[in-house]
């Protein structure tokens, strides 16, 4: 337990110190004073304490930064706490990334050391200086009291230069990464870095130039030219809509992070391909077919303070939910039950299935802690692979009569709250299928998001006419068939008339020698009409594939007689994966 309250006095120091730097402005952290002569350069290449930290400044460029009309606040380490091979060793890393093409922070020497001991503008103490926390130009919230910087002590303070102030300390501050720079740093995450650092072909890593956090220098031609050019990356995969929606990269955030060893990420992503075939027309198939297999293992895999205030406090807690899960106000509409939650982690500690439990090995990193796990808990049921419930009049495509002038109409009808029927219909309404004549008529209803080689017991939800009025008396039985649609590998639309042998609730009709559903005029009749498996996937499609036309199959003489009626009420129609 102690652990934990260890763990969680880090994270809430982090996180205060990200929030606070976030809130406070610049203009309040710069403090004016009587500037002195020289530059910040000059200050640190004359002193003799300081010719490692020197000579790094010179190789990387810095000096010239440092030499510009520019404000920078310096935290430079001593002889004593930089030795001459530490210089060499981050003078031979920036040469080597250099030689790859990496430029200003994008240099792990620059980003790592250089940055993470220059802030801009100048910052002073006193003794009376209450604790605080300054933005280091890599972007990392840093500590700063009266007598430390970053938890390292002062050998000298408020060195006044003509373009900032100079401190130097006793040892070098560190680098902590923080979740996103992380994974690329583990071995064991090796394919969770592969697919979050993903540039080619599909861009969903970018890098971007910062024009206002980097350093100006001469205008040339017209065109304005930096000394120092400072990028940040922007990451579609961390936060982009139906995408992970979690700023892991964000040295403001404080999340914990489950993630998979390359051991679990390659039991995943096979049981997760079958799952996302699409069709060979669908415009960008590969692309499809790489990203969802792959951002369906991490998606609500990511844990914020704000929603989880307890996380790293307690191995007693019960409950975490990620960004993207639904609330509990919308969990009834989206899958007309409380007790479907995806993303909503019950006892994460609880062995033996608690996603906490089998952990590899956890990393305190600067806005969070990463969780590594070889045993995936994640059940599909918690995850992507949901009940899909449509209802009818947002699923309907086209109605069909025996001429287009002749079309069945659909009438709305809201359930009132007395009614005994109200908290049975998905969003407490229902559509109701009218014949314009006595003969054949139908509606097809469009299916989203269906999973490629996933077996779904699919459910029409049928409505009694008591349910608009408890005094109606139109309380006949209905019949229909069901014709399903869905596209090939190939991209065929291929159809299907559902029969007995797909295993639902189906009877054979006499009077009409079809095989049929009878709906219960006296409930909400969930009607089973079969298992179904589809070969492709159209999950996160504009256009649903898959597709069931409701075909209402009942005599005219069978309504004269009074045994059925051709008016069809239905609630929403919903497949169920079997998991």
């Amino acid at each position: 337990m102690s652990f934990y309250i260890t763990l969680y006095t880090l994270l809430f120091t982090l996180s205060s110190l990200g929030l606070n730097s976030c809130t406070d402005t610049w203009d309040e952290h710069y403090q004016q004073g009587v500037m002195g002569e020289g530059t910040l350069w000059e200050s640190i290449k004359n002193n003799q304490q300081l010719s490692n930290f020197a000579r790094v400044i010179e190789a990387t460029g810095y000096h010239k930064s440092l030499s510009s009309s520019q404000v920078f606040t310096v935290f430079a380490p001593t002889n004593d706490a930089f030795t001459d091979a530490d210089a060499n060793d981050i003078i031979n890393k920036y040469q080597a990334d250099l030689a790859k093409g990496l430029k200003g922070d994008k240099n792990s020497a620059i980003k790592e050391f250089v940055m993470n001991h220059i802030a801009l503008y100048n910052y002073s103490i006193a003794n009376e200086s209450p604790d605080t926390t300054i933005r280091m130009m890599n972007g990392k919230y840093l500590g700063l009291t009266n007598s430390t910087f970053s938890g390292k002590p002062f050998t000298s303070t408020n060195t006044i230069t003509g373009n900032g102030v100079l401190f130097t300390l006793g040892e070098k501050a560190d680098y902590i990464y923080n979740l996103f720079e992380y994974v690329k740093s583990d071995p064991d995450l090796d394919s969770v870095s592969n697919f979050l650092y993903m540039s080619d072909p599909y861009q969903f890593h970018k890098i971007i130039f910062d024009s206002e956090a980097s350093v100006p220098g001469e205008i040339i031609k017209g065109q304005q030219h930096y000394l120092d050019s400072v990028t940040t990356t922007e990451n579609e995969i961390l936060y982009s809509s139906n995408r992970l929606y979690a700023r892991l990269d964000n040295e403001d955030s404080c999340y914990y992070a489950l993630m998979p060893t390359n051991k679990a990420w390659k039991e995943q992503y096979e049981k997760n391909v079958p799952l996302f075939q699409y069709d060979k027309q669908v415009f960008g198939r590969d692309s499809l077919m790489y990203l969802y297999p792959r951002l369906n293992i991490l998606r609500g895999m990511q844990f914020n303070k704000t929603n989880n205030p307890l996380l790293g406090t307690t191995e007693a807690i019960d409950s975490i939910v990620s960004p993207i899960a639904i609330s509990y106000s919308d969990r009834r509409n989206t899958y007309g039950s409380y007790d479907i939650h995806p993303y909503l982690y019950y006892k994460p500690y609880a062995k033996p299935d608690g996603i906490f439990t089998d952990i590899k090995g956890q990393k305190v990193c600067s806005n969070g802690v990463i969780l590594k796990t070889d045993n995936w808990k994640i059940k599909y049921r918690d995850g992507f692979n949901q009940l899909i419930i449509r209802d009818v009049d947002v699923a309907m495509d086209s109605l069909a009569g025996e001429t287009p002038d002749a079309k069945p109409s659909w009438i709305y009808t809201s359930v009132q709250t007395d009614n005994p029927f109200y908290n049975k219909l998905h969003y407490h309404d229902y559509q109701t299928l009218i014949p314009a004549n006595l003969r054949d008529m139908g509606v097809l209803l469009k299916i989203p998001n269906v999973l490629s080689n996933q077996k779904y017991d699919m459910y029409v939800v049928t409505v009694p006419a008591t349910a608009g009025n408890t005094l109606a008396t139109d309380t006949l039985p209905t019949r229909f068939s069901v014709t399903l649609y869905w596209h090939d590998l190939d991209g065929k639309e291929v159809s299907k008339e559902v029969s007995d042998k797909d295993g639902g609730d189906i009877s054979y009709d006499s009077s009409t020698r079809k095989q049929t559903f009878l709906t219960d005029p006296t409930k909400v009749h969930e009607i089973h009409i079969g298992t179904f498996e589809f070969p492709t996937c159209s999950y996160e499609l504009q256009e649903p594939q898959v597709k069931a036309f409701i075909n209402i199959n009942v005599r005219s003489s069978d309504v004269n007689k009074g045994i059925y009626t051709k008016t069809l009420r239905m609630d929403c129609i919903k497949l169920v994966p079997r998991l």
